[in-house]
């Protein structure tokens, strides 16, 4: 039959006694579409008629996000007013502290934190995390549950979000909330996972307007991205939403030169840099869509909000994403050298986006944030290849 054509080939089959039924042989591809509710109105992830999108849909065809080669969960910690941890769409996403038991009043896994279960209110000094509207909508950007039939989905169908409760201008704040998460990475490090979070990215949708982090006045800001960074952990920051040159005007922190830093600015449905954002050729990394998000809101709602800060969780969320789908050979440096592998995804990150004339000049990568290719290049990465 190897020269009939496919109908042919069916009706020969079908009349042998030894063939009960005859059929064609279909391609089947993985349905990468959501079925939630609201994902049609969510352009930032697919959006292929302007183009404007990070290509969700084809890189979810590497996979759905939540754990890496060795089965362990990835954790995005949210550094913001608070997450609304018991939202419907996000409540399955959220970090538990395994070793901690809610409510008693004891340091149960003995790393400095009484019941921090979902992680850390820095305000009030415990693991009583608000119900945040901002916090709440940068989560689902990350993370909100995918296919589950509520509300949205994020950039991770599945994937862990520890809460952390400190976003603030005052560096002794700051210092509080990414000292708890770098914590609970060292903890994860130490004990081979028996403890603490396998935190590789943070999120932090705030900063100091006009301020310059190597004047002296903020030196600690910087640090702490270095140590965490050594850890493992990239952080994503957003820049100020005003149309300035963050090159000459300065903000903290986009413009800490820590390399573990990936700084961002709003782009638009049009596929253009928000008229209401910062940029800085020297300065901030890349774009990502941050103009009318749809996403999680306090007491099982959603709705959109506009600014850097949504542009933000998308890059946090694709560092979660990346490791969730990376190569044999990414996942080696990841164990060997944590800090490494930090770098080298977010080279590979800045090389994979969409060029964009918008961003060209104004930002370090010239582009917009392409999931997708990026997927492609860190699930393909070889030690032995060289990138740009």
């Amino acid at each position: 039959i190897t020269n009939m054509t496919t109908e042919q080939a069916i009706q020969h089959l079908t009349h042998m006694d030894a063939v009960v039924y005859a059929q064609a042989d279909h391609f089947v591809t993985k349905r990468t579409a959501p079925n939630d509710p609201r994902f049609g109105e969510q352009w930032g992830l697919s959006n292929p008629t302007e183009g404007a999108d990070i290509r969700a849909i084809d890189a979810w065809k590497f996979g759905l996000g939540g754990k890496d080669r060795a089965g362990r969960d990835i954790v995005v910690a949210v550094v913001d007013g608070g997450v609304d941890v018991n939202h419907e769409d996000l409540k399955e996403n959220i970090w538990v502290n395994s070793g901690e038991i809610a409510g008693n009043g004891i340091d149960d896994d003995g790393n400095g934190y009484v019941d921090d279960v979902n992680g850390w209110n820095v305000f009030d000094d415990n693991g009583t995390v608000s119900a945040d509207r901002h916090g709440t909508h940068v989560a689902g950007i990350v993370g909100a549950r995918g296919d589950n039939g509520l509300h949205t989905v994020g950039v991770n169908w599945n994937v862990k979000i520890m809460a952390v409760e400190g976003a603030s201008g005052q560096t002794s704040t700051v210092l509080k909330a990414y000292g708890y998460v770098l914590k609970q990475k060292q903890l994860y490090l130490e004990t081979n996972g028996a403890k603490g979070a396998n935190v590789v990215s943070t999120n932090s949708s705030f900063g100091v307007d006009y301020a310059k982090c190597d004047s002296g006045q903020y030196p600690a800001w910087n640090d702490i991205y270095n140590e965490m960074g050594k850890a493992g952990i990239l952080s994503a920051a957003a820049t100020a939403n005003m149309n300035i040159d963050v090159d000459s005007t300065g903000d903290v922190p986009t413009g800490c030169s820590s390399d573990y830093l990936i700084t961002v600015t709003n782009t638009t449905r049009a596929d253009k840099k928000s008229s209401y954002a910062g940029y800085g050729a020297t300065t901030i990394d890349i774009g990502a869509p941050g103009t009318d998000i749809l996403s999680t809101l306090p007491g099982n709602k959603a709705g959109t909000l506009t600014g850097t800060s949504m542009a933000t969780p998308h890059v946090a969320g694709a560092v979660a994403f990346l490791h969730s789908v990376a190569s044999e050979d990414f996942f080696a440096t990841v164990q060997a050298n944590p800090g490494d592998a930090a770098l080298l995804l977010k080279k590979l990150m800045l090389s994979s986006v969409d060029a964009n004339a918008d961003l060209d000049g104004k930002t370090v990568s010239g582009g917009r944030l392409n999931l997708a290719k990026a997927a492609n290049v860190i699930a393909s990465h070889s030690s032995e290849a060289c990138f740009p």
